[in-house]
């Protein structure tokens, strides 16, 4: 793909132009805009790869896996994110895993590219510093909400974030927030719909009486 359609791609999204706009020309002319279908994107745990990526449209999922087959979502990235700058800076396997949940378009810049950008670029390098530390923040909840919290408070806690965000809330989105096994998050639902708290309708989840499910998570031991 020519420079044309990088520009095109970078000011297709706000975020991603207001941190590529202050990059040297020569790093523009070497990135590459790639797009993936559901699940075609993926970088696995442990493995070395030669580019970083800017994830201009989309969402991926990022989570570890044990031996055991068990999986711990760390989060999930939306556009304006970078993939693989940890790894690029300190020139390291990754970490964890990265999966697209959506079709995804990505800014491919190669390790050495990225690197020397965040080295040229002062404007650059403290936004990119502001995103590890956001990284960083949210993922100390994350595992705060993990460790600390049962199963019931969990999916307690991001239906009412959904409800109060006005996310539309699915089974699949709530696998990406809580440390638990699909069926026991089947159960925990059934157990909240059997007591009039939420609405199940096919994929989607309403939360039909909110000061009771408020009641339940701080009850909840």
């Amino acid at each position: 793909m020519n420079i044309n359609g990088v520009y095109k791609a970078i000011n297709s999204n706000e975020q991603v132009r207001q941190l590529v706009k202050t990059a040297p020309l020569n790093i523009i002319e070497q990135m590459q805009v790639k797009h993936f279908d559901t699940k075609q994107f993926v970088l696995y745990q442990g493995n070395s790869y030669q580019d970083t990526y800017i994830l201009v449209e989309g969402r991926v999922k990022v989570f570890l896996n044990s031996p055991s087959g068990k999986q711990v979502v760390l989060d999930v990235y939306d556009s304006g994110m970078f993939l693989g700058e940890q790894e690029a800076i300190i020139n390291r396997p990754y970490s964890a895993s990265i999966i697209n949940i959506t079709p995804i378009t990505v800014l491919v810049i190669r390790n050495r590219d990225f690197v020397e950008w965040s080295q040229k670029d002062h404007r650059f390098a403290n936004r990119l510093i502001k995103n590890l530390s956001e990284q960083i923040y949210h993922l100390t909840n994350r595992m705060e909400r993990y460790s600390m919290h049962s199963a019931l408070q969990q999916i307690g806690l991001f239906l009412l974030q959904c409800d109060d965000e006005q996310v539309p809330i699915t089974r699949e989105l709530i696998t990406y927030e809580v440390d638990t096994s699909y069926r026991n998050i089947n159960r925990v639902l059934k157990r909240l719909a059997d007591l009039n708290v939420i609405k199940i309708n096919r994929s989607t989840i309403k939360i039909t009486d909110y000061q009771t499910l408020q009641k339940i998570m701080e009850t909840e031991d």
